[in-house]
């Protein structure tokens, strides 16, 4: 959960100087924890049965939060307190030296600094005021904190393109995210921020020692953040590979006399697509790997008692249907203190692809492989000139990398995880405690320096006579994916894998072909099937769902706001209600809507 607000006020929190204040606590009920000293504030919200993803630090005249966990203090011999006294002092190798999936926040009162050090993804948001006087992990937050707060057009550009964010950018201008393996300095209403960690691109060759590295690697990531899990814990499990990959692991490595974990529950839901094969699958590699399995219900009721709330957690950078899987989580009656879900895919290959390294440019790599509409399309739904490839210029322009694989990838580790696949945990986060194995620097060293040959690509040829992002028709998985599973996973090895419909112990070449068959049988049978419609598609279509009434509302609000065009914004929702999928368009739309509604527009209009 772990909501926190800093705050630069002489009068931001009731608590009186040097004294804090805690509440709550009983059960599952969150603790609400503040401290005040020397005219400065803090507060955090955090679920007590996760104890060990939260830390407070207080020492005179300094105090520190850390949100999440740090995975190897053992291996580096040092503490907790030891942490913080290092960050406040000024340490500057301290950052790159810790792993996990954290934010930490520390405040000096003797010399009024204000430190922020995200991890190595940004798996922990943290958004702040360019004037360098508030931060907060909510944009909601900060923008009654601005004097006259506007909406930021480039972002609302970048939503539409992408459906999610890119950059530092949120819907308000003045309001910025602390990217990835940063530090932000915050004194006297002066804000610096610097890089503390990248990675090193340069390809490594495509050998039996990378991916047995890779292997290795990928445990102790895992070992390390088992460390830090309470007795239970649960995690999000599929068809695909990356899920099971991870239970397999923390079964295997996870349980050790130094650790409190013991027991692992998985949970899934039919998505992705909607056919029933993920749940049938997921329970049968639980039922192999011997750990309890639960099918939570997705549905359009259940996610219309949340559709808000999903906004809310992300502040709006995300469209809604991104966030429809993991909305399951409010779903579940008996909720683990700490949940997980598999992720490795794309940094071993699926993401980005063969195709967006050999690209002409880093500007045009990224638009490959993030775009989901034209440029032309997001200039047509807007009513004011804006640049919609502008961003991905700034991103290629601030890398330091000298080569074009390296740019390429520098800007996916900087965006990509923070801004879109790990900005949907925030959702899960509000009723439970979350860990990222693969948040971890040791682990992402090697996989950035993923063989081209290892990474996801097209059939021969097939970029002659298909368009797509991917450069043609795509290849189902990854090399090092499957060889991951294999590995780590031997036991579901021979469980059907749900993208391919072949198992994993089967050859490459298998995968590549099965994927193309499921699609196409998919497609035959007029069934959900990658590229052909998504369960938000059918609940916006469906008249008699709250999904598609609260769709429609957004839909003709935005449509009475000047910033769109309503003609162009109308006929897109009338194209997918006579059976285009524009879920995925109209997600974006409503989600930049409901946003400036509920947040930007009550304080422009005071």
């Amino acid at each position: 959960m772990n909501p926190f607000e800093y705050q630069y006020s002489t009068d931001c929190l009731e608590a009186q100087d040097g004294t804090e204040s805690v509440r709550g606590g009983d059960g599952n009920t969150p603790i609400e924890w503040t401290h005040r000293h020397g005219g400065r504030g803090a507060s955090l919200t955090y679920l007590p049965d996760d104890h060990r993803g939260v830390w407070k630090y207080e020492a005179g005249d300094r105090v520190g939060i850390l949100c999440g966990a740090v995975t190897n203090l053992d291996e580096l011999g040092t503490t907790h307190d030891e942490l913080f006294e290092r960050l406040l002092d000024g340490d500057a190798a301290l950052p790159a030296e810790i792993e996990g999936a954290f934010l930490l926040v520390g405040h000096d009162a003797a010399t009024d600094q204000w430190t922020v050090v995200t991890d190595k993804l940004g798996s922990r948001p943290c958004f702040y005021t360019t004037d360098g006087r508030w931060f907060a992990d909510s944009v909601g937050t900060l923008v009654s904190r601005l004097h006259e707060p506007a909406v930021d057009l480039q972002a609302v550009a970048d939503m539409l393109l992408m459906g999610h964010l890119w950059g530092d950018r949120t819907l308000v201008e003045g309001i910025r995210m602390v990217r990835p393996a940063t530090v932000l300095r915050a004194t006297n209403g002066t804000v610096s921020t610097e890089r503390y960690w990248r990675p090193n691109y340069e390809e490594a060759e495509a050998d039996e020692r990378y991916t047995r590295e890779l292997v290795r690697r990928y445990r102790q990531a895992v070992a390390r953040t088992a460390r830090t899990l309470p007795a239970e814990a649960g995690i999000w499990l599929s068809g695909g590979l990356d899920s099971r990959t991870t239970v397999a692991v923390l079964n295997d490595v996870g349980r050790t006399d130094s650790t409190d974990f013991r027991r692992l529950r998985s949970f899934t839901y039919d998505s992705n697509p909607p056919t029933k094969d993920n749940p049938e699958i997921a329970a049968r590699v639980a039922t192999a790997l011997g750990i309890e399995h639960e099918e939570v219900p997705l549905t359009d009721e259940t996610f219309a008692e949340v559709f808000e709330r999903v906004i809310e957690a992300t502040d709006g950078t995300i469209q809604w249907n991104s966030l429809a899987n993991l909305s399951a989580t409010y779903n579940i009656d008996s909720l683990p203190p700490v949940m997980l879900e598999g992720m490795q895919g794309e940094l071993v290959g699926d993401h980005p692809f063969r195709y967006h390294l050999e690209s002409d440019s880093a500007v045009e790599a990224q638009y490959a492989s993030e775009a989901a509409r034209t440029p032309e399309t997001v200039r047509g739904l807007l009513t004011v000139d804006v640049d919609p490839l502008a961003t991905f210029r700034e991103e290629a322009a601030r890398s330091p990398e000298s080569t074009h694989r390296g740019t390429v990838l520098d800007a996916h580790f900087q965006n990509y995880y923070s801004r879109s696949t790990l900005m949907s945990d925030r959702v899960m986060r509000k009723r439970t405690g979350s860990r990222t194995p693969q948040v971890d620097g040791d682990y992402l060293e090697w996989c950035a320096r993923l063989p081209q040959a290892y990474r996801k690509g097209t059939f021969p040829f097939t970029e002659h006579f298909v368009r797509s992002d991917a450069g043609g028709v795509p290849l189902g998985t990854s090399r090092a994916k499957l060889a991951l599973c294999r590995r780590l996973a031997p036991a579901v090895a021979d469980v059907t894998y749900e993208r391919t419909k072949t198992k994993p112990s089967w050859l490459y070449p298998a995968h590549a072909v099965g994927f193309v068959l499921n699609v196409l049988v998919g497609r035959l049978r007029g069934e959900a099937t990658y590229g052909n419609g998504s369960l938000a598609d059918q609940w916006i279509r469906d008249t008699d769902s709250e999904v598609h009434r609260l769709v429609a509302g957004l839909v003709e609000d935005a449509c009475e706001r000047p910033l769109f065009d309503a003609a162009t914004v109308r006929a897109a929702f009338d194209e997918h209600m006579n059976g285009a999928n524009n879920a995925s368009l109209l997600a974006s739309i409503t989600t930049v809507e409901y946003w400036l509604q509920h947040h930007l527009d009550p304080v422009a209009n005071e």
